[in-house]
């Protein structure tokens, strides 16, 4: 266990209060936020609450529009699939490279993280699963060592960080996040690139999937990168990782 604790500023106490509000949904998409309000809500002053709302800002959660107010950030149905799909495409590359990159004891301790996961998902503690599967990911992104992959996806999870919580909450959604999640950090442990592409983008689309199914007609007929795949392997045997290489040779 970790002997270090971390303490906890005003700002950070108020910043996930906030957060669970807005994965929870009592506040809305597009619902305005008082500062006055979360400040009488939380018993602090309104310079945490300001200092909570610019983070919340940077994570893609709120939207603060100077002399207008703040707002619980809106995502576009289209800009949903968009985000799920570009994520799809590029999460199996992150997955391969942490095969191949990931020193032996950074591989086991993903693994490893993967009790924690399920334990956590049998209790139903959704936001500490999302906060689990976050660091899973900040894991699989050092392995990978590319700056420019960490950058693209920073972007998109921002965006779709809003998200998570509702799409676990859905019935079944947490047992398969964490069969998905396994399989990967199986095929990472074992340092098969290829398995863990493959794995990563059968999660990445069974995600994909769910929330596409939840769009509108009009952007549900966009083709995805599911099907896109499906259409290829109706002309090529598979889609492959790039095959296991020191990372000294990788860009």
């Amino acid at each position: 266990m970790d002997s270090q604790v971390r303490i906890l500023s005003a700002k950070d106490v108020v910043a996930e209060e906030i957060r669970a509000l807005i994965y929870n949904g009592t506040m809305a998409s597009g619902a305005r936020i008082s500062t006055d309000e979360l400040a009488e809500r939380f018993g602090v002053s309104r310079t945490p609450v300001r200092d909570a709302l610019q983070q919340l800002s940077v994570e893609g959660l709120v939207t603060i529009t100077p002399r207008v107010g703040v707002f619980v950030r809106e995502i576009s149905p289209q800009e949903i699939t968009d985000v799920y799909q570009i994520k799809t495409a590029l999460e199996p590359m992150m997955a391969a490279w942490a095969a191949v990159r990931g020193t032996p004891e950074q591989r086991n301790a993903l693994l490893r993280s993967v009790t924690d996961l399920e334990r956590v998902a049998e209790a139903e503690d959704i936001p500490a699963y999302v906060r689990m599967i976050e660091e899973r990911h900040e894991m699989m992104l050092t392995m990978a060592g590319s700056g420019g992959l960490r950058d693209a996806l920073g972007v998109l999870d921002g965006r779709v960080r809003l998200l998570r919580f509702r799409n676990l909450s859905q019935p079944g959604s947490l047992a398969e996040s964490v069969a998905g999640h396994r399989a990967v950090a199986e095929a990472i442990a074992a340092g098969d690139p290829q398995a863990a592409y493959n794995a990563m983008q059968a999660h990445k689309a069974r995600s994909t999937a769910k929330v596409e199914a939840l769009m509108p007609a009009t952007v549900s007929d966009t083709p995805s990168i599911t099907q896109l795949a499906a259409g290829r392997r109706g002309t090529s045997r598979s889609t492959r990782a790039p095959r296991k290489r020191s990372p000294s040779t990788s860009k």
